[in-house]
């Protein structure tokens, strides 16, 4: 009986080099390599230097571009100082014109109240005296005084003859537009209470006139339109009752 010899494969052989040690020779190309990026460097510093200096004005290249900024810096502070003076005269001519506006809406109010007055001497004059005491409303203004808030001045007086003191009431009513839809507000739900709350209708006593003055406050949405009034005397014989309807004042 014959076995076959079975093949065995060898080990691998690496060929081995051997590299002598030179510690030295290291360092020097370490350090070779080391002053190579330090010339570098210094090299790229001198010649940002030499463009510096290549690229800088000469002495009559600054002169003029220094008398250029003077001349330019004193042009803007003149343009400064024209600026100035055109927003002040420009505020001035605000101011005036406010006040101007402010002429003419008074200028019609009295003149508005003179024309009642014209309508109240044609009535005492005429046959059917419905107005003996001579009752007429005077100047009415609305001037706002805040967001909302207004100052509403009335001016009631007595155009008839005598020292006789008139004693009566006064309602008056503010109608509108809100919504679309035309709304009536009493002075009194308008009128801000500060010390003591505004009656249903103003008691009148006076010789001559009496002021009603109050702030009030206009509702959001609100437009007013006219002011309803109605004077009532308290007389015991031949009681009268003036009644007018004003304008709304164009605000000032």
């Amino acid at each position: 009986m014959k076995f076959a010899m079975a093949k065995v494969k060898g080990s691998p052989v690496y060929r081995l080099k051997i590299v002598p040690h030179r510690p030295l020779r290291s360092a020097l190309i370490a350090l070779l390599l080391f002053a190579l990026v330090v010339g570098a460097v210094v090299t790229s510093y001198h010649y940002a230097g030499y463009k510096t200096s290549a690229e800088r004005l000469s002495p009559e290249e600054g002169k003029e571009l220094r008398a250029k900024l003077e001349a330019l810096s004193t042009e803007t502070a003149e343009l400064h100082r024209e600026l100035a003076t055109y927003q002040l005269s420009a505020e001035v001519d605000r101011k005036a014109g406010e006040e101007l506006r402010k002429r003419v809406m008074e200028l019609r109010e009295e003149k508005a109240a003179l024309q009642r007055d014209i309508d109240v001497y044609r009535i005492m004059t005429s046959k059917k005296n419905s107005n003996p005491k001579g009752i007429s409303f005077g100047v009415f203004s609305v001037t706002p005084i805040a967001e909302g808030k207004h100052l509403f001045k009335l001016v009631i007086q007595k155009l008839a003859e005598g020292d006789d003191d008139f004693v009566g009431d006064l309602s008056a009513t503010v109608i509108g537009q809100q919504d679309g839809k035309e709304v009536r507000f009493s002075l009194r739900e308008l009128a801000v209470n500060k010390a003591e709350p505004m009656a249903a209708t103003i008691p009148l006593n006076f010789k001559f006139f009496q002021n009603v003055d109050t702030e009030i406050l206009i509702p959001e949405g609100f437009i007013p339109d006219r002011l309803e009034l109605a004077v009532k005397s308290n007389a015991r014989r031949n009681p009268i009752t003036v009644e007018a309807q004003l304008e709304w004042p164009e605000h000032k």
